[in-house]
Order: C-alpha cells, then structure tokens, then sequence
C-alpha cells in the first residue's frame, strides 16, 4: 500500500529503514507502544530513552515490555529535558495527552517548541524526527500552530521538512510531520 489510512502506518515505514544498533528518544512515551517500536527498530546493539510527566506512563511501558529487553531507560521528566541524552538518531513525539487517562495533562505548545528546539541540536546526520499531533484536546490547536511555525522556519540547507495529512478523514486525524537532519 503506497497511500497510508493510519499514522501508525507512516511511522512504521520509517522506521522500517536500518535503524540497528542506533539511539533512540520515545519523547512522550504514553502507553509505551512506540517505545517498544523503537526497541525491536533499534535491536538488541541500539538504545532507546523514553520521556514522560506521569508515573502511569512509567507503569504502563514496562507492563508492555515485560523484561523482553534490557537496552532502554524510562525517564520521569519532562520531554524539555531530552538534551540530557548526548545525541540521537530517531526521535518520536505523539502530542496529546496518555490515552485513556484525563485530557488534563497534555502536552503544550511552549515545552514542545524547546524540546524540538533541543531535540534538533542531538539530532545526529541523517537522523529523524517524527512529530504526531493530534487535535482534541484544549491545547492541542495552538501547539500544532507552533509545531509548524517551528517546522517552517528549520533552515532547509540542514534540514528536510515533510508534512503528511489525512486529507479526507473525518473525525480530526492526526498530521504527521518528519524532520531529516542532511547529511552536509
């Protein structure tokens, strides 16, 4: 299938490129899912740091998993502080709040711009950001316009900017915008 239905489906190409051996920051881990996509993306010789404000996040993402691996961190902070990892080659941020949970703690635009801001600056050659964000949640529009304010201005002689939406889908989907680091 070339044209993708389901967010998942656009990070699930990406990071079907060789990502082995490589690190990798789940910058809002959630419910852990794409902390363990890093993982098994990463392999056994790779290094994932996941991001979280709730101990809930914490819980559910060694739940999932369930002693499989040893090569990961899981970080009570906040994703602003993902400059304490050195440097990185895939970054995944899903904005929104932990499914399932409250709508209350969400994700905002201000911590979101300085994370990217440093996340960026970790980022090594070739590496990837992937930014999923979602709307329905109060502050969900303001930080997609800042997410793309931000993306907009990145200097396109470092950086390729890409934006992919679900052009005709109801029910307010998810925008997935990837960042490539070049290669200079």
């Amino acid at each position: 299938m070339i044209v993708k239905e389901r967010y998942y489906e656009i990070v699930d190409e990406i990071l079907s490129n060789n990502f082995d051996g490589k690190i990798a920051i789940d910058a809002t881990m959630g419910n852990g899912h794409d902390t363990l996509k890093l993982l098994n993306t990463v392999g056994k010789n790779g290094f994932v740091y996941s991001f979280d404000i709730q101990k809930e996040a914490i819980f559910k993402t060694e739940k999932l998993i369930n002693g499989e691996f040893d090569n990961y961190k899981l970080l009570l902070r906040n994703h602003t502080e993902i400059d304490q990892i050195a440097n990185c080659d895939l970054v995944i941020y899903n904005l929104g709040y932990l499914p399932g949970k409250t709508k209350d703690i969400t994700t905002i635009a201000n911590t979101t711009i300085i994370s990217l801001n440093k996340a960026i600056s970790i980022l090594n050659k070739n590496g990837i950001i992937i930014i999923v964000s979602y709307v329905g949640h109060k502050n969900s529009h303001q930080e997609r316009e800042a997410v793309e304010a931000f993306l907009k201005n990145l200097d396109q002689r470092l950086f390729k900017v890409e934006k992919r939406e679900f052009f005709n889908q109801i029910n307010n989907p998810p925008v997935v915008y990837l960042i490539e680091k070049k290669d200079l």
